[in-house]
């Protein structure tokens, strides 16, 4: 699955003044959409244990995991697709890993079998500037978080990624210390304390 591009993705509280910040970069509203994201795991979460998001956004389902060659930084690098067959064959692999059985890159799983542990609605306003998205999205819980984007296409262009999402990040005045969680993961602990527990026992986020 090494064509897959990279996501890189830096998440931020949204600041009172975030509309004159973007104004200050010349940021263009490109989109103004509503999505519902249904997350998928097996039963005992052999996928969230795994740093693996599968998700049915608006009925299509999409795939996020921890890219293997990242860039030692504050941006999270993750691997998505679209692609329902490759997403069948990378589950399956990462379900027959875990559970040490014999796999072929050939399998593929049904996606069907799988449970959902998380549905949330978000509407999002979409921004471009300087080369990189930007997302402001409120959520039917109450979460609101920011996020700055860029998809590289190849691993020899992570660094530079890296470098345009820090930039804009700084542009914007939002690199704090205290990063916000997902909007995941914000729901996982408000309503699954336990699984938030076990992932946050197995990752930084």
């Amino acid at each position: 699955m090494g064509g897959i591009p990279v996501e890189l993705e830096y998440k931020f509280k949204i600041p009172p003044d975030i509309q004159e910040r973007l104004a200050s970069i010349n940021a263009t509203l490109t989109k103004d959409i509503t999505f519902t994201d249904v997350y998928l795991d097996t039963t005992d979460f052999v996928l969230c244990c795994s740093n693996t998001w599968l998700r049915r956004r608006n009925g299509k389902y999409q795939l996020k995991y921890a890219a293997p060659d990242r860039v030692k930084c504050d941006v999270r690098q993750y691997k998505k697709t679209g692609d329902e067959m490759l997403i069948r064959q990378h589950v399956y692999r990462v379900i027959a890993g875990f559970n040490n059985t014999e796999h072929s890159t050939e399998h593929s799983y049904d996606l069907e079998q799988l449970v959902p542990y998380a549905e949330l609605t978000t509407q999002r306003l979409e921004y471009e500037a300087d080369q990189v998205v930007i997302d402001l999205d409120r959520t039917d819980f109450g979460y609101n978080v920011g996020e700055i984007e860029v998809v590289s296409s190849c691993s020899d262009d992570l660094q530079s990624g890296v470098e345009n999402v820090q930039r804009v990040a700084a542009l914007l005045d939002v690199q704090t210390v205290d990063r916000p969680r997902s909007k995941l993961m914000t729901y996982v602990s408000i309503h699954n304390k336990a699984l938030r527990d076990k992932i946050y026992s197995l990752f930084k986020f």
